[in-house]
């Protein structure tokens, strides 16, 4: 037996304007300005800070190149989570975002920028990605969970350990290819 969902246009439009009413609704009662609204809020601007006080002015188009590729992956990667419900996030900075701001556009680019910066060969870049994947995935993430910030479903910290690995390595491999030949153009 076949299931098929018939919806037209008006229906959806009506379903996603009752979908962001009830997250403005939920995010205006209990996100907003809790401690774990303010806990996000530092995750987003407290890693910025540092990397405008560490970054290597001399390569910062390399780094920022850099950053900004973690960023796209690590925001896709987010976004297909929430939308396939493998996590959610309960709490949230903005109320009409599937992504969490403070780790996709902050720590996780940040720490990686920097991780690219000060270790430039191979070996220690893998070394700092590891440790970095180990603080993040099985410290931070657990903290996140603890704190409301995100709950997984069918999610372990060991694939995010992957992951953050996986990204790390795949940006490093494309900036240093793509890097000098954007210099030469």
């Amino acid at each position: 037996m076949e299931w098929r969902l018939s919806i037209n246009n008006d229906q959806l439009h009506e379903m996603q304007q009752n979908d962001a009413f009830f997250e403005y609704q939920r995010w205006l009662h209990d996100g907003i300005f809790s401690w774990t609204w303010w806990f996000m809020l530092g995750m987003l601007v407290i890693p910025w800070c540092i990397l405008i006080l560490l970054i290597d002015r001399k390569r910062s188009h390399t780094i920022w190149f850099f950053g900004l590729m973690v960023l796209i992956i690590t925001s896709f990667t987010d976004d297909l989570g929430a939308e396939t419900g493998i996590w959610i996030y309960p709490n949230k900075l903005l109320p009409y975002s599937l992504i969490s701001f403070p780790f996709d556009f902050s720590i996780i680019p940040v720490a990686q920028m920097l991780i690219f910066q000060y270790f430039p060969t191979w070996k220690s870049f893998s070394l700092a990605l590891v440790l970095q994947a180990l603080i993040f995935a099985f410290v931070g993430e657990p903290f996140s969970v603890w704190a409301g910030a995100i709950t997984y479903f069918g999610w372990n910290y060991f694939y995010s350990f992957l992951f953050y690995i996986f990204t790390g390595t795949l940006t490093r491999l494309f900036v240093n290819y793509w890097a000098p030949k954007i210099r030469n153009a």
